[in-house]
């Protein structure tokens, strides 16, 4: 049969039409793929380069632990070896411009301060990544002192009048915490009585906050005594109850301190949507002047975890400085042209005082007996809620 010209034609071109559509098809198809492994790749590198600029950032954290460690070390003991050479030499303060923490080191050289990592390539030769921390400023003067209660570290011990601090000017200490970090739920908060929450659900702990008042000449021993030592004891739980509190005056404190009066905790107003969720401020406070204080903070129920900040406050309301109480380190890392940046808090390895952690006394010869004072409330409180043991445990 012979088939028209014009006929075979036609069925060319539809041939030639599919073949185009398949090619487009299967193009788009390729570049799409390969498109994604293009982004796959550049976003896994990024993140390597992010890991390692982190890395680097907390190198120049960790040698800044080991100057801070080194500083306190000479003022200690000025006479051991090598505290001479660093008496000169700055360590808090500067810039990116003037980096002091290179120069206490002893590292040579300008800028900024590589970091010795390499890897051995097949061919013998050692590779080493262009990384390095470009600028760690430290600083003894904080605006306010951060930490973190754990259930493996309960409790923090915050000196008040250390430093150039002058206790005298301290009217108000405010503190806060349950920050965004640790979360953000309140369920069960005012019906979990004085202990963990219901079901463990991430939720403002009750905090335990203790006020201790001591002479200029305070000793460990004088914790045995009944007079010279002005402690105040209360206890904060988070609520969303509208009568709960944000202020506790010097008054209240005063009660709180006498074993007779009736000591219940203080519902304390939380709310979301703040950098911390709970906060209260502890006002019209009155230290000796010469004198000195601290701020017990501890997490005595429960296995949560909390953020917290201390802050002072004059009587106008400005803020006072903590000095010699922490150290603040800012640290900026780098790995090639990508930089990561690290803000930590360091506690001072000594800080002229004895701050207690624990009331724990061995007696006896044999040292085998344990004293253990108990201080307790009129009332007692249980998860199911309150009972009355008139007094007695």
């Amino acid at each position: 049969m012979i088939i028209p010209k014009l006929t075979a034609t036609k069925k060319g071109v539809a041939s030639l039409y599919i073949v185009i559509f398949a090619t487009i098809l299967f193009g788009v198809i390729t570049l799409s793929f390969i498109r994604i492994i293009l982004s796959e790749s550049r976003q896994t590198s990024n993140d390597d380069l992010s890991q390692s600029a982190y890395d680097s950032a907390m190198a120049g954290v960790e040698d800044a632990k080991i100057a801070v460690n080194r500083y306190y070390q000479c003022r200690t003991n000025p006479s051991q070896s090598g505290c001479s050479q660093l008496a000169s030499r700055h360590l808090f303060g500067g810039n990116c411009d003037t980096f002091y923490l290179r120069s206490y080191l002893g590292y040579d050289g300008s800028g900024e301060v590589k970091i010795q990592e390499g890897s051995q390539l097949g061919n013998g030769s050692t590779y080493t990544s262009d990384q390095a921390y470009t600028c760690v400023i430290l600083s003894n003067v904080v605006s306010d002192y951060r930490s973190t209660l754990t259930s493996d570290t309960r409790t923090r011990v915050v000196p008040i009048g250390i430093g150039a601090t002058k206790l005298s000017d301290v009217k108000t200490i405010r503190f806060r915490w349950y920050s965004s970090v640790n979360g953000t739920e309140f369920r069960n908060l005012d019906h979990q009585g004085y202990f963990a929450p219901l079901n463990n659900h991430t939720t403002p702990p009750t905090i335990s906050l203790s006020l201790i008042k001591t002479g200029a000449q305070f000793n460990l021993k004088d914790y045995n005594n009944s007079t010279g030592l002005d402690q105040s004891t209360v206890i904060l739980l988070p609520s969303t109850a509208d009568n709960a509190v944000n202020d506790i005056s010097q008054a209240t404190l005063n009660k709180a301190a006498n074993s007779d009066d009736d000591n219940s905790p203080f519902q304390i107003k939380c709310k979301k949507g703040e950098e911390f969720a709970c906060s209260v401020a502890l006002t019209d406070l009155n230290f000796a002047s010469g004198g000195n204080a601290m701020l017990i903070i501890s997490m005595p129920y429960g296995d949560l975890i909390t953020d917290f900040a201390v802050t002072l406050e004059k009587q106008d309301g400005s803020s006072i400085d903590f000095e010699n109480v922490q150290v603040s380190v800012d640290s900026t890392g780098r790995a090639n042209q990508l930089l990561r940046r690290v803000e930590t808090r360091l506690d001072p390895a000594d800080l002229f005082f004895p701050y207690p952690q624990y009331e724990i006394e061995l007696i006896g010869t044999d040292e085998e007996s344990l004293l253990k004072y108990f201080w307790i409330t009129q009332n007692c409180w249980t998860e199911k809620g309150t009972c009355d043991n008139n007094g007695r445990l």
